[in-house]
């Protein structure tokens, strides 16, 4: 048996898990306030997103220097705006994947849910997606999920996700460096990245083997700081082991990153330009650095990184850039905000219930 089912089997089924941890059901009138302030926030969050590019729209008429990618955004080649639309779709659905992957207790049809509606909240709230883990971690505990067993997950979706961005920098930085890959052979550019990327893997690896260590002299403790070092610990070691155990639903992570860049590539044939996959992919890894900056979409800071790295990797001229950038923000901000939010909207009712237990063969992972 698969130590990626190990995992799962070691945590009771849902009903059992709410009375083992000792959860108590939260009270109806504390569950419809939650929910009313979670559907608040996700629409004025939606909301937001009309107003970003509003402003957006006005800046590239009003502002002379911006003025020639505005006239460019109206020349974009219709068929490669829909491809970028229906790639960004597809890296909707590789979450879904992995999402089901690592919360395959849930049940398919929650699971599907749940995951799209925290990508809805990702594509408004940005900080790595911790937004969206922050609305997971709710309604799971809305449900009688105990808070350990939520924090543990959500670190290991996180490690999940973070791991396929970490690792492909060090996996196209190195070679591109080397001249292996076209692209750029700036040490800045290539080298410095996957150094530091390789850093952040060894680091992690490092944390999680304290925090195991550190949780087992602290065994029959509570609070919050045992409960971090538990997620922590296990939530990596657990990632580790799908990752070993190829699962091919761990595409779901890959998917989910490379979709979305070859989402921006596909923007950027739009305007006519065609730079190489790889250093799109570098530019793109690079660029989105910016989104772990707690602004509402990571509005302006995610745009002006991508574009700043797509300029150093040669995309040329500037307005082309930006237009191509404007585009695939537009496509990868509001295609999981309208799907995510439809998705939140149909699950309103199951919130606050206890789950259900799932059959084995329904559980993934």
């Amino acid at each position: 048996m698969k130590k990626s089912l190990k995992i799962n089997e070691e945590e009771p089924t849902a009903g059992v898990a709410a009375a083992s941890d000792g959860v108590e059901e939260d009270s109806a009138e504390d569950d419809d306030g939650g929910l009313a302030a979670q559907s608040r926030k996700l629409r004025n969050s939606v909301i937001s997103l009309a107003v970003f590019f509003v402003i957006v729209a006005g800046l590239l008429l009003g502002v002379p220097g911006l003025h020639n990618a505005a006239e460019l955004m109206t020349d974009a080649k219709p068929p490669w705006v829909v491809l970028g639309g229906v790639l960004e779709v597809l890296s909707c659905l590789s979450y879904v994947v992995l999402f089901g992957l690592v919360f395959g207790r849930l049940g398919r049809s929650l699971s599907s849910k749940l995951s799209l509606a925290e990508l809805a909240v990702n594509s408004v709230v940005s900080v790595s997606g911790l937004g969206g883990i922050a609305l997971g971690a709710w309604v799971l505990r809305s449900k009688g999920v105990s808070v350990e067993r939520i924090a543990k997950r959500s670190v290991l979706i996180f490690v999940l996700t973070s791991a396929v961005n970490v690792g492909a920098v060090v996996v196209i930085g190195v070679p591109m460096w080397l001249g292996l890959l076209p692209g750029s052979r700036n040490p800045l550019l290539t080298l410095l990245p996957a150094a530091l990327a390789f850093a952040t893997i060894v680091g992690t690896l490092l944390l999680a083997r304290w925090a195991r260590q550190a949780a087992s002299q602290r065994r029959g403790e509570e609070g919050r700081f045992v409960v971090a070092l538990v997620a922590v610990g296990g939530g990596v070691k657990d990632a580790v082991g799908l990752i070993r155990d190829h699962d091919w639903r761990m595409m779901g992570a890959v998917g989910y990153w490379l979709w979305d860049n070859l989402c921006l590539y596909a923007c950027l044939a739009a305007y006519g330009s065609r730079p190489a996959v790889w250093a799109v992919a570098m530019a793109y890894l690079v660029g989105m650095m910016a989104n772990s900056i707690p602004i509402p979409g990571g509005f302006f800071a995610v745009e002006g990184g991508l574009v700043g790295m797509l300029l150093l990797f040669g995309v040329r001229p500037a307005s082309t850039a930006l237009a191509a950038v404007v585009t695939y923000r537009v496509l990868s901000l509001w295609i999981p905000a309208i799907i995510g939010t439809a998705a939140f909207a149909s699950m309103r009712r199951e919130i606050g219930k206890p789950l259900r237990p799932q059959p084995r063969s329904a559980a993934g992972a």
